[in-house]
Protein backbone atom coordinates (compact mmCIF):
# COMPACT_ATOMS: atom_id res chain seq x y z
CA UNK A 1 0.00 0.00 0.00
CA UNK A 2 0.99 3.33 -0.98
CA UNK A 3 0.04 6.40 -0.31
CA UNK A 4 -0.42 9.30 -2.97
CA UNK A 5 0.62 13.29 -1.71
CA UNK A 6 0.13 16.89 -2.76
CA UNK A 7 2.89 19.09 -2.80
CA UNK A 8 1.74 22.84 -2.94
CA UNK A 9 4.63 25.05 -3.40
CA UNK A 10 4.77 28.36 -2.79
CA UNK A 11 5.16 29.39 -6.55
CA UNK A 12 1.80 27.84 -7.74
CA UNK A 13 3.35 24.34 -8.61
CA UNK A 14 1.86 21.12 -7.40
CA UNK A 15 3.74 17.66 -7.43
CA UNK A 16 2.58 14.05 -6.84
CA UNK A 17 4.66 11.47 -4.83
CA UNK A 18 4.15 7.88 -3.43
CA UNK A 19 4.93 7.57 -0.09
CA UNK A 20 5.64 3.58 1.20
CA UNK A 21 4.20 2.77 4.65
CA UNK A 22 7.05 3.79 6.78
CA UNK A 23 9.11 6.35 4.51
CA UNK A 24 9.64 9.47 4.91
CA UNK A 25 7.98 12.38 2.83
CA UNK A 26 11.57 13.48 2.26
CA UNK A 27 12.76 10.36 0.90
CA UNK A 28 10.07 9.95 -1.19
CA UNK A 29 10.32 12.72 -3.04
CA UNK A 30 14.11 12.98 -3.14
CA UNK A 31 13.14 8.87 -4.46
CA UNK A 32 11.28 10.88 -7.18
CA UNK A 33 13.48 13.23 -8.32
CA UNK A 34 11.58 16.32 -6.28
CA UNK A 35 13.65 18.11 -4.18
CA UNK A 36 12.72 19.35 -1.14
CA UNK A 37 14.18 22.24 1.45
CA UNK A 38 15.81 20.40 4.47
CA UNK A 39 18.86 20.80 6.61
CA UNK A 40 19.23 17.71 9.06
CA UNK A 41 16.65 15.38 7.22
CA UNK A 42 15.35 14.63 10.97
CA UNK A 43 12.76 16.66 11.08
CA UNK A 44 13.80 18.76 13.61
CA UNK A 45 15.90 21.80 12.56
CA UNK A 46 12.35 23.26 10.53
CA UNK A 47 14.02 23.64 7.25
CA UNK A 48 11.37 21.17 5.99
CA UNK A 49 8.47 22.33 7.68
CA UNK A 50 4.92 22.07 6.08
CA UNK A 51 1.72 21.88 6.31
CA UNK A 52 -0.64 18.59 6.32
CA UNK A 53 -4.45 19.84 4.47
CA UNK A 54 -6.24 16.37 4.97
CA UNK A 55 -4.60 12.95 6.17
CA UNK A 56 -3.09 11.45 8.87
CA UNK A 57 0.47 11.43 10.00
CA UNK A 58 2.49 10.49 12.87
CA UNK A 59 5.67 12.39 14.01
CA UNK A 60 6.87 9.69 16.43
CA UNK A 61 8.24 9.86 19.81
CA UNK A 62 10.98 12.15 19.54
CA UNK A 63 8.95 15.13 18.30
CA UNK A 64 6.46 18.04 20.19
CA UNK A 65 3.10 18.63 18.43
CA UNK A 66 2.00 21.86 18.46
CA UNK A 67 -1.32 22.48 20.21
Amino acid sequence: MTFNIALNFEDGITRFIHCNPGEKVLDAAYRQKVNLPMDCSDGVCGTCKCRCASGDYALGDDYLEER
